[in-house]
């Protein structure tokens, strides 16, 4: 990040004695573009440059070594400006990635807090409801939290309440949605009760269908008939046995209980 290489370390520039000689040579010129530009080495090492310039160059020989010194010590000192300008755009670059990251993992973090509730709120549905408690429960714990569908919101910063659009897993069996998305509706029944009087709590979002597809993978090991027919045959040899279903099939159908 400096025109120069080869940068005399602050432990060489702190011993360095301007009585016992030079602190660079032409051979190896070393000025300290860290420290200050009239600091003794920087000083030492300019009377080196100018000295070599001067035998150098015979067309500025018109001028005198304090001349050069000075006109060194400017472009010095603008190297040293740009070199902190250079280290603070690093700085910010670094600050800037560790933000990102920060937001990465807290948005990560909120997703994974969404999907524990939404697990944990079905189940609670799936044992309150006598037409779900048997196979709709064991539905929902083979679903497992990772099963859960995420979202996101479309809603613009104070505007209104926040409609969240709801990712579409590709390779789930839309039985298995309706199921859950059943299960949503009657918390929501629940939390209303007959006469529309609300329970406490923090009210759910409103959770719509969207066409985004979730980017998870699909989760493992899970019944063959939870998986989505077409994807399901879809997969090669590779894919179906990293998948590893389950033989073992479930009723996957909305009991005309609730959908009555």
């Amino acid at each position: 990040d400096s025109d120069f290489y080869d940068v005399p370390t602050p432990e060489e520039v702190a011993a360095f004695d301007s009585t016992q000689g030079p602190c660079c040579t032409v051979e190896r010129f070393r000025m300290d573009v860290r420290g200050f530009p009239k600091s003794d080495w920087n000083i030492s090492a300019t009377k080196v440059f100018a000295r070599s310039f001067l035998e150098a160059h015979a067309k500025y020989r018109d001028k005198t070594e304090g001349e050069v010194e000075s006109a060194w010590m400017r472009h010095l000192a603008y190297l040293r400006n740009a070199r902190h300008i250079e280290a603070d755009k690093q700085r910010h670059r670094r600050k800037e990635r560790r933000t990102q990251v920060c937001r990465s993992f807290c948005l990560t973090f909120l997703v994974l807090i969404g999907h524990f509730k939404m697990y944990y709120r079905r189940m609670g549905v799936a044992e309150s409801c006598r037409h779900l408690r048997k196979d709709g429960l064991t539905i929902i714990k083979e679903l497992g939290i990772d099963g859960m569908s995420s979202d996101e919101s479309d809603h613009p910063p104070g505007n209104g309440k926040p409609v969240y659009q709801v990712h579409v897993k590709h390779w789930r069996s839309h039985k298995i949605t309706d199921l859950l998305r059943s299960c949503d509706a009657l918390h929501l029944r629940m939390r209303y009760g007959g006469d529309w009087d609300v329970s406490p709590g923090a009210w759910p979002h409103l959770r719509v269908p969207s066409l985004k597809h979730s980017t998870r993978a699909a989760v493992p090991q899970l019944p063959s008939n939870f998986y989505r027919l077409d994807w399901f045959k879809s997969l090669n040899e590779f894919q179906m046995d990293a998948l590893q279903p389950q033989n073992e099939e479930y009723d996957l159908e909305v009991p005309e209980q609730i959908t009555g």
